[in-house]
């Protein structure tokens, strides 16, 4: 079988929303504390959050994208404008066992091409400090990193940074 990367649908929504929080909890749970990791998949991978993000409005947001196999929907991404020329990847995350098989970066490589098409010249990703898995992959497909910024939904009483990287497109 092969994956295919399309845009997401409103039927792919708890699937989505499955996927992100899942990824999210199990990548992060021995960086992050507790509190914000609840906060987080609360804000952002609610099922009824994802369904109401699953239609782009370019050029902030182009939609979800997932990566499917037999009908399955494997992984989720999602990113666009953040300026003129500059593109943002919002977020990538697959099912833990089916990570290393190259769908991350087909997911980064269609929000890469939406960038482009819109006419971004750069793109920009924010990868918490301490994620050596996250800034790895990021680094291997060309991101550098820029600064550091206090996360989203960081608290003064926490102290959550992520690393912003960038790469020319």
């Amino acid at each position: 079988m092969t994956a295919v990367v399309r845009q997401a649908v409103v039927a792919d929504a708890a699937a989505i929303a499955g996927i992100c929080s899942t990824a999210y909890r199990n990548a992060y749970r021995e960086l992050l504390p507790e509190g914000y990791i609840s906060r987080s998949v609360a804000e952002f991978y609610s099922e009824p959050r994802i369904t109401a993000d699953i239609a782009p409005a370019p050029p902030e947001w182009f939609g979800y994208q997932v990566v499917e196999e037999g009908g399955r929907v494997l992984g989720a991404a999602g990113g666009g404008l953040s300026g003129p020329a500059a593109g943002e990847l919002s977020l990538v995350y697959l099912e833990s066992a089916e990570r290393g098989r190259g769908l991350g970066t087909l997911l980064l490589d269609r929000v890469t091409e939406q960038i482009r098409e819109a006419g971004g010249t750069e793109m920009w990703v924010s990868v918490f400090l301490g994620d050596s898995a996250g800034i790895g992959f990021y680094r291997a497909r060309g991101f550098q990193p820029m600064d550091t910024v206090r996360a989203t939904l960081s608290r003064e009483d926490d102290h959550i940074r992520s690393l912003r990287m960038r790469r020319p497109l």
